[in-house]
């Protein structure tokens, strides 16, 4: 179940190209003549996943600007990823060891013989950032290790010339990384190295309903299973995050230019999520 929490954060869906389906994961939001997209984003793809469905070329040709959760530029900077690596390090003098119990220590070193990572590596990392090595490391063996919608379409905006802005601050997401876990190190470590095994059903189902834009099984296999076990996460991580956006969103819908959003694809659905939001303050919700 961790390991489904991280890759929910992560959004790092996959399955393979392989139908051309009537409907994606992007919807079109009125306000009378004022219309915005908004997309539900996947951070890390594998080659196979592309060409992306039409229906998010099109969106990006009608946009004037497109807004994603956090700066992109700043996220690969080398100023962030030094802070990144600096917060999610040990820095005081301690090591992993130090805050894990011993099954949790020895199941990760098991973990890390067979998948040949070095555990005086893993030894600096606080365990936020281990859980998300178990998760990447999955990921990289399934192929899944590319570039995702977002940095997809951030670079297209580039190139273009195209406007682009963000949500929130990669400090404020940042700090929920960090928060990971705290007070239940062991416990996070052993469901990410349990859960690990079941990455690639678990994404395959998960990569279906996101291409096809099925927002019953997206709730069914991602959002459902984070809200029973895992209410606080869910909480942080969804609702307080799309109350945030909400505003931000409807003062786009009341300026002259389309834009083109781009969130991760659990923002989107559910009571609490943005589409239905959005549905609920009269805005008319048309899929793609």
């Amino acid at each position: 179940m961790i390991v489904r929490r991280l890759c929910l954060l992560l959004l790092c869906l996959a399955l393979p190209v392989t139908a051309v389906l009537a409907e994606t994961s992007l919807w079109q939001v009125r306000d009378g003549e004022r219309v915005m997209y908004l997309g539900g984003t996947v951070h890390v793809l594998a080659a196979a996943d592309y060409p992306l469905p039409d229906e998010f070329d099109q969106a990006y040709e009608q946009a004037d600007r497109l807004v994603f959760e956090t700066d992109m530029q700043a996220i690969n900077s080398p100023a962030f990823q030094l802070q990144m690596m600096q917060r999610l390090t040990y820095n005081d003098g301690r090591s992993l060891k130090d805050e894990l119990g011993a099954r949790a220590y020895g199941a990760l070193q098991a973990y890390s013989r067979k998948r040949n990572l070095p555990m005086a590596m893993l030894e600096q990392f606080r365990p936020a950032m281990v859980s998300l090595v178990i998760v990447m490391t999955e990921l990289e063996r399934l192929g899944i290790n590319g570039t995702g919608v977002d940095e997809h379409f951030y670079r297209r905006a580039r190139n273009d010339g195209k406007a682009v802005s963000q949500l929130e601050t990669p400090q404020a997401q940042l700090e929920f990384i960090a928060g990971m876990g705290q007070g239940q190190e062991d416990a996070l470590i052993l469901n990410s190295l349990r859960d690990a095994e079941q990455v690639a059903k678990m994404m395959s189902g998960m990569k279906a309903a996101w291409r096809s834009g099925d927002r019953a099984q997206l709730v069914k296999v991602g959002l459902e299973p984070m809200r029973h076990d895992y209410p606080g996460l869910y909480e942080d991580l969804l609702v307080k995050r799309n109350q945030a956006w909400l505003g931000k969103l409807e003062r786009m819908l009341k300026d002259p230019d389309t834009e083109l959003v781009l969130v991760g694809a659990m923002h989107l659905v559910g009571q609490e999520g943005l589409l239905e939001q959005l549905r609920a303050r009269g805005y008319e919700i048309i899929q793609q």
